[in-house]
C-alpha cells in the first residue's frame, strides 16, 4: 500500500468514531499534504515526515506530521498489521511552542467591536446581532447559524443547542461534541430572539451565510486594528473565549460554565481562561 492509501484505510475506520468537523477540515488538509508528497512509499515514512516538516506553514505542517505518525502507529498495530512496523516510532517531531492564552475581547471595547459590525451590516443581515447573541450565550458560530426557531423554548426562555451549520457541509444535525444541550437565555439574548422574530420568517433565527459573517467580522475588526482602537484582529470564536472568561471572572463555578458551553471543565480551564477586566493588586 502507498502512503495514500494507508490515510484513506485509517480515515475508514476512524470516521465512525469521530466528530464530522475532523473528517471535512482537518482530514482534508492531510490528504492534500499526502497527495503531494512525493515519498509514498511506507518505508520511506521518515523521508516524508522531513517533506511534510518544510511545507508551509509551519503549524499547519506539523499537524499533518502529527496525524502521519499516528497513521504509522494504528498502521502497525497488531489487530490491523498493514505494514510489519512503524518507521517513524522514534521520529521526533519539533518541540511545541509555548501556548498561547486565550484571545479574550476585554469590556471595555466590547461595544466598539458592536459598533464596528453594526456599519458592517449590508442588506437584512445585522451581524452585530449575531455577534452579540454569540457573545452572550458562548455559542460556536456553527452552533448559532443551527439555531432554529423550533429550538427556542420561550416559556422557560432558553433555547436547544443540537446542530451545526458547517461550511462544508451545511447543516448538520449534531454538535461538536455530539451532545445536545439547552443554554438559558439572559435578558439581551431574549432580547435580540424577540427583534429577530419581529423581522423576519425563516427556519432560522439568523438566516442569513455563515460565510459572510465571518467575512464581515474581519472587514470590521481590520477597521478597528487600523484605527487603533484594537490590539487583535478578533475572530467570531474569541466571542466563546470571552463569555467562557467573564463567567468565571463573575464567579460562576466552571462545572456550571461548562455545561453551558458544551465543553468539560477541564477544557474550559486549559483553552478558554483569560482575563476580561483590568484588576488591580489587592491588599493582603
Amino acid at each position: 500500500m502507498t502512503l495514500l492509501e494507508l490515510w484513506e484505510a485509517f480515515k475508514s475506520e476512524r470516521a465512525l468514531s469521530v466528530a464530522p468537523t475532523s473528517t471535512t477540515s482537518t482530514w482534508t488538509q492531510v490528504t492534500n499534504y499526502l497527495e503531494r508528497c512525493p515519498f509514498q512509499d511506507p518505508e520511506q515514512a521518515r523521508l516524508a515526515m522531513v517533506w511534510i516538516l518544510k511545507q508551509q506553514p509551519p503549524k499547519s505542517a506539523k499537524a499533518v506530521a502529527q496525524y502521519v505518525k499516528t497513521l504509522f502507529r494504528w498502521a502497525a498495530s497488531e489487530d490491523v498489521a498493514l505494514v510489519s512496523r512503524n518507521p517513524v516510532a522514534t521520529f521526533r517531531l519539533p518541540k511545541e511552542d509555548q501556548k498561547p492564552e486565550p484571545i479574550v475581547i476585554p469590556k471595555p471595547i466590547q461595544d466598539d467591536v458592536m459598533a464596528s459590525l453594526r456599519l458592517t451590516s449590508i442588506h437584512e443581515a445585522k451581524w452585530h446581532l449575531v455577534a452579540n447573541f454569540q457573545l452572550q450565550l458562548g455559542l460556536r458560530t456553527a452552533e448559532v447559524f443551527g439555531l432554529q426557531w423550533e429550538d427556542v423554548d420561550w416559556e422557560n426562555r432558553r433555547c436547544r443547542i443540537h446542530q451545526n451549520m458547517t461550511l462544508t457541509h451545511g447543516l448538520q444535525t449534531r454538535t461538536k461534541t455530539g451532545k445536545e444541550r439547552w443554554v438559558p437565555l439572559n435578558e439581551i439574548a431574549y432580547g435580540i430572539l424577540r427583534d429577530m422574530q419581529k423581522a423576519h420568517n425563516e427556519p432560522f433565527v439568523f438566516p442569513w451565510p455563515r460565510q459572510t459573517y465571518q467575512t464581515s467580522f474581519r472587514s470590521a475588526m481590520q477597521r478597528l486594528y487600523n484605527k487603533g482602537v484594537i490590539k487583535h484582529r478578533y475572530r467570531p470564536y474569541d466571542l466563546r473565549h470571552t463569555f467562557i472568561s467573564s463567567l468565571l471572572e463573575q464567579g460562576i463555578p466552571v462545572t456550571q460554565v461548562a455545561k453551558w458551553a458544551g465543553n468539560t471543565p477541564q477544557t474550559c480551564w486549559e483553552h478558554y481562561a483569560g482575563i476580561t477586566n483590568n484588576y488591580e493588586m489587592p491588599l493582603v
